[in-house]
């Protein structure tokens, strides 16, 4: 998944670009610095996710907004802005903004901002239709789920790198339902990414015999991997 940074100031656009890039979660981050840049970027090339941040112009950021709108062009689009007014809100919502943030905000919530858009489109984009049950999953309590993918068994390359985050920040071992219920993604899930990663040569893994019950398995993620 690619991600479009829009933004009017040169310092703005390289600070987030660098977030984005420390989350590894996008394939691609491209950079716009006006709404007409950003509109003739997003119609031509395919993006996930839009960071709309053009500084005190509210009128630019609501200008791209209703473009967006009328062209029907499937991204989601996290707002910064230091406009806190509720008309002023209440019509980037009208507009469909995935996530509202006022400036200054913080990493952290830009971080879960980015997540939760990420998390929703990648749902989004496994049905042509949907139940009450699915709908009510991906909206409501922003799972991550793996897009159906036959070629590659089902794996995400976004998904992938959004999970290896996770596993590479934990200290000694853990399970498969450890990171499941840190995600949000189904056991199922976890343990195929986590397989991957151990074939990969990222984690390693170990049965752990109980009293009592199946041996279940844990992995400890492979530092000097990482720094190869």
């Amino acid at each position: 998944m690619k991600c479009l940074v829009v933004s009017d100031l040169e310092a703005s656009t390289e600070e987030k670009t660098q977030f984005l890039q420390e989350l590894h979660i996008f394939s691609a981050i491209a950079s716009a610095s006006t709404a007409e840049d950003a509109i003739t970027k997003l119609k031509k090339y395919s993006y996930g996710i839009v960071i709309l941040d053009l500084g005190p112009t509210k009128e630019d950021n609501m200008s791209l907004l209703k473009q967006i709108r009328d062209e029907r062009i499937f991204v989601c689009v996290i707002l910064l802005s230091s406009e806190n007014s509720v008309a002023y809100i209440s019509e980037a919502f009208g507009y469909g903004v995935a996530d509202y943030i006022i400036k200054p905000g913080n990493c952290k919530r830009l971080s879960e901002a980015v997540i939760r858009s990420v998390s929703k489109r990648e749902c989004l984009l496994q049905y042509q239709y949907m139940s009450q049950e699915e709908i009510d999953q991906c909206i409501t309590h922003n799972v991550f789920l793996a897009p159906v993918n036959d070629k590659s068994k089902g794996i995400c390359n976004e998904t992938f790198h959004f999970v290896k985050t996770v596993v590479s920040k934990k200290e000694g071992s853990f399970t498969a339902a450890d990171i499941a219920n840190e995600t949000g993604l189904s056991r199922i899930t976890i343990r195929k990414y986590m397989e991957l990663m151990r074939e990969s040569g990222f984690l390693n893994s170990e049965l752990e015999y109980g009293e009592v019950g199946r041996p279940q398995k844990r992995y400890s993620y492979t530092k000097n991997k990482q720094d190869a």
